[in-house]
């Protein structure tokens, strides 16, 4: 087998084509050229002299954020948990390229780099172990009868990993939940409003599409009103209103800050995952409904047998944008006195006079942080879509 050879005569027409081919041409390359080497050396030139002491000094505080010292251990179960079914699902139901690989870890070493203190770097290399462990022993159950069970298994451990999150933190007397904060708190918050606002936003948008007009009626109120609100209404809202003119309904009095804050980021995403969902439900074609109908099927069995499945795998793409901008308003949750990981990278510099002027070099590992974790996402649904077959016929 002969190894193929660079045609570097295609590669420079190509270049000429698409680069220089009209005096227009020349002109945008020369000025995005000049943007583009403008911007990198002013990067290269702010992360040479940056003092980043304001980082390794707070790397605790931004990554937990008043969770007392005693408690750091209860972070580790947390990231060790997800981290397993993470991998244990990319080896069940991807086929990951090298390079995709490669992305995965580097979103995984990324943060461990910026938190990296010596007294954890044998909680960092159990990390990249059990990741390591999980993904090759799914690889390697997937060629055998048993990879369905696994499956299962995983679905059930990505329902119940919130759960298994919150008793890791109470377990043993732990922690109030208002003293949780810093990037612990952002996945927590954004965790609990997909997995509760996911299947809401489906009993919702079912209810918007259906003919029966006291639920359509219903649901078609709460979409509209919930979003026609900004999400810092609703908070605020959760703060103030619910204490003062609710006090004995379901106990509402007595939850927690950030407990009030997941409700109202629930239903806030459910009502716009609704409308995707709707969009999706409006693609079907009235022939697969007909093909319903022949099979005598059932509104429940239609709608979960034929209708959503399609629905949702032609939004998949919209909901994965939705999921991404509601974990950065996570970030809005700082009106709520909680000390999110953006509230803490903004209050660093003005807590301690030594850091002043330094708010820059705290906030650009923020926006690290949040890049992160979106452009994960992203890939994912990226993946996702390629898999199903999305755009292609």
């Amino acid at each position: 087998m002969t190894t193929p050879r660079i045609n570097f005569k295609e590669i420079k027409d190509w270049t000429i084509d698409n680069f220089f081919g009209s005096k227009l041409g020349i002109l945008l390359t020369l000025f995005s050229a000049l943007v583009i080497t403008y911007f990198v050396l002013s990067m290269i030139s702010f992360l040479s002299s940056a003092e980043w002491e304001v980082v390794t000094t707070n790397r605790r505080l931004l990554l937990l954020g008043r969770l007392p010292e005693e408690d750091t251990w209860r972070a580790w179960p947390i990231l060790w948990l997800f981290c397993s079914i993470f991998c244990s699902s990319i080896g069940a139901w991807g086929n990951p390229k090298k390079r995709e690989l490669l992305l995965l870890l580097l979103a995984f070493l990324m943060p461990a780099a910026i938190f990296f203190t010596l007294p954890y770097i044998v909680h960092i290399f159990a990390t990249v172990l059990i990741g390591s462990v999980a993904y090759i022993s799914s690889k390697i159950i997937r060629r055998t009868s048993y990879i369905e069970i696994l499956k299962k298994a995983l679905v059930s451990l990505w329902i119940l990993i919130i759960p298994l999150s919150f008793t890791i933190l109470i377990v043993g007397g732990g922690p109030q939940s208002n003293l949780w904060g810093g990037f612990l708190l952002n996945i927590l918050l954004a965790s609990v409003a997909v997995v509760a606002g996911f299947p809401l936003g489906i009993l919702m948008a079912v209810g918007r599409a259906t003919k029966l007009p006291v639920i359509k009626t219903v649901c078609t109120v709460y979409i509209e009103t919930v979003r026609g609100a900004p999400l810092v209404g609703w908070l605020l809202l959760a703060w103030f209103v619910l204490p003062k003119f609710l006090p004995d309904l379901f106990g509402l009095n007595d939850l927690s800050v950030v407990i009030r804050a997941m409700i109202v980021l629930s239903f806030f995403a459910s009502a716009y995952i609704a409308e995707v969902i709707r969009g999706g439900l409006q693609s079907i074609s009235k022939g697969q409904l007909e093909a319903a109908d022949a099979l005598n099927l059932g509104y429940i069995d239609r709608m979960r047998i034929i209708v959503l499945p399609q629905a949702i795998r032609v939004v998949i793409p919209a909901i994965v944008s939705q999921f991404i901008g509601l974990f950065k308003d996570t970030s809005l949750v700082f009106i709520l006195a909680l000390t999110d990981l953006l509230q803490v990278g903004r209050i660093i510099p003005e807590q301690d006079p030594k850091f002043f002027g330094k708010q820059l070099e705290a906030l650009l590992v923020v926006a690290s942080l949040f890049w992160v974790v979106s452009v994960v996402l992203s890939n994912l649904s990226s993946k996702i879509e390629k898999n199903l077959g999305i755009g292609t016929r």
